[in-house]
């Protein structure tokens, strides 16, 4: 595929490229890495939403449904596991074939909104940086995408480093799969750049606002988890605000 674009988008509240693009999502600290992990670990499926109010009926309705999520950092009143790897990780005896309900304040957001560009959105995290590089790639060929896009969660609408890093990743590992020139725009060039020069992923996780954020609640332990790169090898993928592998 000649010319193939790949387009960055550093947060949320960015206007979305024009054209046909295949998408991955990006929230590392933790919403994708949370999605990630809850399906790896035998989750059936996780219904994406940005009200709380929605997710509690859910459970109203089907007390076995697992609600995951998390305000400012904190796990929500009510819900059984706060926006972490870590927790689930734990309890993936609770996991198995199990439906979630997730919000957060960023990630979810993210995964809503890019749902009104395209058909085609792939979760990704460091955790399965592999796989989803692979199959994006593969999808955008196959189909004749315009583009492939990274999308970054950020915080609160701003570019933060832990998101950006990874799609700097993302870029880097496509350029190797390409054998034809690929089209990138200034955000894809200045991740790219970012992530030669950044080579330990704890430190570029721990260092970030994101990542300061949630160490002021003592939550070490899900940056360290959200830093291991290719710890699994599923790939997200969102229809109608469900996430399933």
């Amino acid at each position: 595929m000649l010319g193939m674009k790949i387009s960055v988008l550093p947060s949320v509240s960015e206007q979305l490229p024009e054209g046909d693009f295949v998408w991955i999502a990006l929230d590392i600290i933790r919403a994708t890495s949370t999605i990630v992990t809850f399906l790896a670990e035998g989750g059936k499926s996780i219904l994406v939403t940005d009200s709380i109010e929605l997710a509690a009926r859910e459970k109203v309705k089907d007390p076995s449904v697992i609600l995951i999520g998390e305000r400012g950092g904190i796990k929500i009143d009510g819900f059984d596991f706060d926006n972490s790897p870590v927790s689930l990780a734990k309890h993936v005896d609770q996991l198995q074939g199990a439906r979630a309900v997730m919000t957060t304040t960023n990630g979810t957001n993210l995964i809503i909104k890019l749902q009104n560009t395209t058909t085609r959105i792939l979760i990704g995290s460091l955790l399965n940086l592999s796989s989803v590089v692979q199959e994006t790639f593969d999808i955008a060929q196959k189909e004749q995408f315009e583009g492939i896009g990274v999308a970054c969660a950020g915080k609160e609408g701003r570019l933060v480093a832990d998101d950006f890093y990874c799609a700097g990743l993302v870029v880097s590992r496509l350029l190797t799969l390409s054998n034809t020139k690929m089209e990138l725009d200034d955000a894809a060039k200045v991740s790219l750049s970012w992530a030669k020069v950044t080579d330990d992923p704890l430190d570029a996780l721990m260092q970030s606002e994101s990542g300061r954020n949630i160490l002021r609640y003592g939550k070490d332990a899900d940056i360290k988890f959200c830093s291991q790169i290719d710890l699994y090898a599923i790939v997200p993928k969102v229809v109608d605000n469900i996430v399933t592998k």
